[in-house]
């Protein structure tokens, strides 16, 4: 297949993928950071943007924050039992309370991204 043959067939697929005729799966993030803070809390920021800045480092990974001021912060202390803010959790495991050191928590999210 020659090169303008396959910018036909890109064009044609992306033509294709707009006009909904065929659908396009979002890829499922293999590594969710969430970090639990609460209102006040002077290093839950901090553990904010660490999380943050590996979202943008690292493909596949997605950060959210979850403050335990909402419902779904208070269901998810009650669920991991967490105690103190900023909690860390890795696709749903309590990997660290406090901020981490950053290469630490690299390293962790790394371990995920491979498994």
């Amino acid at each position: 297949m020659d090169e303008l043959e396959m910018i036909r067939r890109k064009k044609m697929l992306e033509l294709m993928k707009k006009a909904g005729m065929i659908e396009v799966k979002p890829k499922k993030p293999k590594v969710i950071i969430e970090v639990i803070t609460a209102p006040g809390c002077p290093y839950c920021p901090i553990a904010v943007q660490m999380a943050k800045e590996l979202e943008k480092k690292y493909e596949g990974v997605v950060a959210k924050e979850i403050s335990v001021a909402t419902p779904e912060g208070q269901k998810k202390a009650m669920e991991h039992n967490i105690m103190g803010t900023p909690t860390i959790l890795i696709n749903n495991r309590v990997e660290f309370i406090g901020v981490p050191n950053f290469a630490e928590f690299e390293r962790r999210v790394r371990q995920y991204l491979s498994a």
